[in-house]
């Protein structure tokens, strides 16, 4: 019994599905400014889904059941988030030296 309770803990919490971006990645240095606010954008939105992640969604419902699972993606969403906003940082840092147009 005590192998199927770790076995199921170690699938649903697999299933926390925030993606979480690197905040530096290595083609970083030869972006052009558009390239640089297209990677931006993308850091944003990762941001905006993890988010939405901790909120109500069917996942979190049905996770209801098995408490470690939420516990899970609440902290996976945690850790995209803080990885979303290091790499805007990152992304601001590199337009400010490129003195590209920054995001709004």
């Amino acid at each position: 019994m005590k192998k199927f309770t770790l076995a199921l803990v170690v699938v649903l919490a697999g299933c926390a599905s925030p993606t979480v971006v690197q905040t530096i990645k290595p083609g970083d240095m030869g972006l052009t400014c558009p390239q640089l606010q297209n990677e931006y954008s993308d850091a944003e939105r990762f941001k905006k889904e993890a988010d939405a992640e901790k909120g109500v969604t069917g996942g979190n419902v049905a996770r209801l059941l098995f408490w470690p699972a939420i516990v899970g993606t609440h902290m996976n969403a945690n850790e995209a988030i803080s990885a979303a906003e290091n790499r805007k940082v990152h992304l601001t840092n590199m337009m400010m030296q490129q003195k590209c147009e920054l995001p709004r």
